[in-house]
């Protein structure tokens, strides 16, 4: 039976069924001119930020710094040639970050690439 998305984001993994003491297991990334543009990790915290509107809170909810956490962000919206995640600065009426369309997108077409990948896993035979 196929993991859920939140047990995906437990342990970013993707596994076959056991059969006897074998298993496939397998982790799925996208990469674009040979760098990481989208994974798990990323996408959980493009998840997050759009859960909290903050890329602070996104950050300290994975137990990440903010400096890795943004320059991320920083690093997704470069590589999409689009903002992923759009920003406000902090100041009298405060901060914030959300998705922007095709950051909802990216995230959307990841779960649907996991979703594949899952279901190619359980037709395997270790």
């Amino acid at each position: 039976m196929p993991k859920s998305k939140q047990d995906l984001e437990n342990n970013a993994m993707a596994a076959s069924p056991s059969r006897g003491s074998l298993q496939i297991k397998g982790r799925l990334w996208v990469e674009k001119d040979g760098q990481t543009f989208v994974s798990w990790g990323r996408v959980v915290l493009l998840q997050r930020i759009d859960e909290t509107g903050s890329v602070s809170a996104a950050a300290k909810s994975m137990g990440m710094s903010f400096s890795h956490a943004w320059h991320l962000v920083e690093n997704m919206n470069a590589l999409a040639g689009e903002p992923l995640v759009s920003k406000q600065a902090g100041g009298k009426g405060g901060g914030g970050a959300w998705l922007t369309p095709a950051g909802k997108k990216a995230v959307a077409d990841f779960w649907k690439l996991v979703d594949g990948f899952q279901g190619w896993l359980q037709k395997q035979k270790p």
